[in-house]
């Protein structure tokens, strides 16, 4: 597979959220989502998995590429539970990207400060202290953020619109081998 995010809705069918943090390593990502620290340890995709069907846990595993840590979570995401992403932009910017069974949502914050989030089926409907922030990179990728889009323009483009988002607007970059491939840390959140 390429690189980008665009891979990820297909690895991850059944849902995903990928968490970037500007400037911090892998380890404080995780301690920043919640990660018991005890729990922190290298582990690959595949043994990530079994345990989490096994040992019924929430684990996220994390990496660094390019100057930003990302954390990457089947299922669920432990970005978007009260001041978590928050916490995670202490002293620097943050985004989620999720796609689960019941909600796509992206969001942005800057030092603890949330700044922008949408949902990509409705992007006129965005939140944060500066709502208008993403507002030319949200059109170039398809996610018209007029409230009354012209009957032209294309549809907003989901999940893969947000996706795109990310890599033009951070510049972000995940291969699937970055994380498929090899060990990556991972940490486990408490119940």
């Amino acid at each position: 597979m390429d690189g980008g995010l665009a891979w990820l809705p297909q690895a991850y069918d059944t849902g995903f959220s990928v968490t970037f943090a500007e400037g911090l390593d892998a380890r404080s990502l995780l301690l920043r989502l919640g990660c018991e620290k005890e729990s922190i340890d290298r582990i690959d995709e595949d043994d990530a998995l079994d345990r989490q069907l096994t040992e019924d846990i929430v684990m996220i595993r994390a990496g660094e590429r390019d100057g930003w840590a990302f954390a990457v979570q089947r299922w669920t995401a432990q970005a978007l539970q009260p001041g978590v992403l928050e916490a995670v932009s202490a002293g620097t910017r943050a985004f989620v990207v999720v796609k689960t069974e019941t909600i796509p949502w992206f969001s942005y914050c800057e030092d603890t400060e949330p700044a922008c989030g949408f949902d990509p089926g409705a992007p006129s409907r965005r939140h944060g202290s500066t709502p208008e922030w993403l507002l030319t990179a949200m059109a170039e990728v398809g996610l018209d953020p007029s409230p009354d889009p012209s009957p032209d323009a294309p549809p907003p483009t989901g999940v893969a619109g947000m996706l795109l988002l990310a890599e033009k607007a951070f510049g972000v970059d995940l291969p699937y081998e970055a994380v498929f491939s090899g060990e990556l840390l991972g940490g486990i959140v408490p119940d």
